[in-house]
């Protein structure tokens, strides 16, 4: 039997419902006062920081949301997507209820994986990863920013970055929102890209914002919700945080809107995640990103990533952070594997809404019956198949290529040059 749409109509409202009040990143903020009291206090002490207690009765949640997942038969694909994303925000239900304990770090982990998590050949860890990328970023400078690129206000990015995103979205663009209180330099949701108001933006970094933030996070927004039987996609439960920040850094790649900067700031925060697992409070984690060539206030907030909802003391970190190298190796390495066997057609699938994946399944399961609608907006990458499928064929190629030997035949040029 084909997906019966009425029923999963009826589901994904359900779930809709039942995973509302579970917003990971909001109740994990830290106010501002919090900042600009450590740094009165000479940014000797821990962050003098306290949460309030979530508006909704954690476990009560998470038994909704399992009893929902239970109603489901996980032998059909897209049943299966639904139970997964059930089970997503009840873990998350249950650590938003845990915060400050080593449980948070605990479910965390659940949720997002961690540095020592396994990446999708098998065999390499997100540390093994971050690790390569730091031995390889050594040999590289962080280059000064280029003339003319001097960093702008928040208010002063804002109708920049808006202006193209109306390009792209042409109609009922998103709006740019200055924001005080905000744990990184941007977010975004179906109707506004967010913009913290302490931060400073190059140009660089509005284009990067427009592809990650825009032609992604948004985009899959609202292709999600206006899904005909499943607009629960449009919304992102934490089984997805993996693919989306996988496909925004992947997108930053291809747009040409990354930089060394972009990839040290990443490869830190994996770093910085293993160090608080192994023990590194808030302080020593300030300490790590000022040694690494962050501002002071940089430091704080790149620690505060790290530590939000966990101990300060050290021991349990926030893991989310690790997702963005590795979802960007396993979206490059799906792509490559997909479009060198001749399933080009799976592409537009990554951006009908927010999703894992492994649910390209019940995706295919639902185009067929006629039940997915097409997404309406999707990066130039995605679009351009001739030029992606040349890209991966030819990154393909050389994957299978004997690095050692082609290093071995260079090896006098270099010594020479």
């Amino acid at each position: 039997m084909g997906p019966d749409g009425e029923r999963l109509r009826k589901l994904s409202g359900a779930i809709s419902d039942a995973q509302k009040p579970v917003r990971v990143l909001r109740a994990l903020a830290w106010p501002d006062e919090v900042k600009a009291d450590f740094f009165a206090r000479g940014a000797r002490e821990l962050p003098r920081v306290s949460y309030e207690a979530p508006r909704f009765d954690p476990a009560a949640q998470a038994v909704r949301l399992r009893e929902l997942a239970a109603s489901l038969d996980a032998g059909q694909e897209v049943e299966r997507l639904l139970a997964e994303t059930c089970e997503s925000y009840a873990i998350a239900a249950e650590m938003l209820g845990a915060v400050g304990t080593r449980r948070f770090w605990e479910l965390s982990q659940r949720l997002y994986g961690r540095p020592e998590s396994i990446s999708c050949d098998g065999r390499t860890t997100n540390l093994a990863l971050a690790q390569h990328f730091d031995e390889v970023l050594a040999h590289y400078p962080l280059l000064a920013r280029p003339t003319g690129e001097d960093t702008l206000s928040a208010e002063e990015a804002a109708p920049l970055l808006e202006a193209r995103l109306a390009e792209f979205f042409r109609e009922r663009p998103p709006r740019v929102e200055v924001v005080d209180e905000l744990t990184a330099n941007a977010v975004a949701g179906a109707d506004a890209v967010k913009l913290r108001r302490d931060a400073r933006f190059s140009q660089r970094d509005i284009a990067q914002l427009e592809h990650h933030e825009g032609h992604v996070h948004v985009a899959t927004t609202r292709n999600g919700r206006a899904q005909p039987v499943l607009p629960c996609l449009g919304h992102g439960a934490p089984r997805t945080t993996r693919t989306q920040e996988g496909l925004a850094t992947f997108t930053e790649f291809l747009s040409h809107t990354i930089d060394l900067e972009r990839v040290h700031r990443l490869t830190n925060r994996i770093l910085a995640i293993q160090l608080a697992e192994e023990g590194a409070s808030f302080l020593d984690l300030y300490r790590f990103f000022q040694e690494r060539g962050e501002s002071e206030a940089g430091a704080f907030e790149s620690a505060r990533r790290v530590c939000r909802g966990g101990m300060l003391e050290g021991g349990a970190p926030f893991t989310k952070d690790v997702c963005y190298l590795d979802g960007f190796v396993r979206v490059a390495n799906f792509l490559r594997v997909a479009l060198t066997r001749g399933r080009a057609d799976l592409v537009e699938l990554l951006f009908v809404g927010k999703l894992d994946l492994s649910d390209l399944p019940a995706l295919v399961a639902l185009r067929s019956a006629g039940l997915l609608a097409a997404p309406r907006f999707m990066p130039l990458w995605a679009r351009d198949l001739s030029f992606l499928t040349a890209y991966m064929a030819w990154s393909s190629f050389l994957d299978q290529t004997h690095l050692e030997g082609t290093e071995e035949v260079h090896a006098d040029t270099l010594s020479r040059a």
